[in-house]
């Protein structure tokens, strides 16, 4: 599954926010809760809630609650970005006011930018980012949960590696025992 690494991530909210900061924040809202883009672009304040993001996902997926994000690096934390950008949002307001094709050109845009080859510049890589990073510490049940898929099968692809991704884990393996 193409993903951004943790690297690759940083450098493309690093463009975001030095460019727009509504950007930053729907890419970082998108990346902690793997949104599709209609999910992410459809976001009103009433979808937050005492610290929390509850989204009803599209494609027949489960309805999500899960805490904002705190972190150390102010480039991921959500919630402080979500507690200075929501007051901002006029009343029943959508926090980011864009298409899902401008949302495409935006992730794009910041991609290119963050020097990402072009099949990485899709919004969808920030929900297949935050699965991959969390599928081996967090287990496919939770990860399941967590982005509201109802089949276990869905979540599955995250499991999925390439021929060198596998060579390579055998290779280290082999090493150390």
């Amino acid at each position: 599954m193409e993903h951004l690494s943790r690297e690759q991530l940083v450098e493309v909210l690093r463009c975001a926010k030095r460019e727009r900061e509504r950007d930053w924040i729907l890419l970082l809202v998108s990346f902690w809760h793997g949104l599709r883009a209609s999910e992410a672009i459809a976001l009103t304040a009433a979808n937050f809630s005492d610290g929390y993001l509850t989204v009803q996902r599209l494609k027949g997926s489960l309805r999500t609650t899960q805490p904002l994000i705190e972190h150390d690096d102010e480039l991921l934390n959500e919630r402080a970005a979500i507690d200075g950008w929501l007051p901002r949002i006029p009343s029943g307001g959508r926090l980011f006011p864009i298409s899902r094709v401008h949302f495409y050109r935006l992730m794009r845009r910041y991609g290119r930018a963050a020097g990402l080859p072009q099949h990485l510049c899709h919004p969808h890589v920030l929900k297949h980012s935050i699965a991959m990073q969390a599928i081996r510490t967090a287990g496919i049940e939770n990860v399941r949960q967590y982005l509201g898929h109802r089949s276990i099968a869905s979540t599955g692809a995250y499991l999925r590696v390439t021929d060198q991704a596998a060579s390579a884990a055998v290779l280290e393996g082999s090493r150390k025992g």
